[in-house]
């Protein structure tokens, strides 16, 4: 039996969070080749979009001081829709996804 192709949809995203210097990494999957930073902290990684090859997409995105960056929105969106927090995460104890 032949081997099984790995196409961009197959691939898996993945998510890491370095606690010691709050960055947030997600990615996509598909190889990352070129990033720019778009603001202080925030780095976007792009990938040529398949059968595109003149166009790119967005494959993975990185976050510094993502906790303190992200946190206003977090609370924002609970606050919105009155949702309260039901525990508090010890990021130092999460795995990567």
């Amino acid at each position: 039996m032949p081997e099984k192709a790995t196409y961009h949809w197959e691939m898996e995203p993945s998510v890491q969070y370095y606690p010691d210097t709050q960055t947030l990494h997600i990615e996509n999957g598909r190889p990352l080749t070129e990033g720019e930073d778009i603001a202080k902290g925030i780095t976007v990684f792009y990938a040529k979009a398949p059968g595109e090859p003149d166009e790119c997409e967005v494959s993975g995105i990185t976050i510094e001081w993502a906790e303190h960056l992200l946190k206003p929105f977090v609370d924002a969106i609970l606050a919105k829709y009155g949702v309260e927090p039901q525990q508090r995460v010890d990021v130092s104890k999460a795995k990567t996804v």
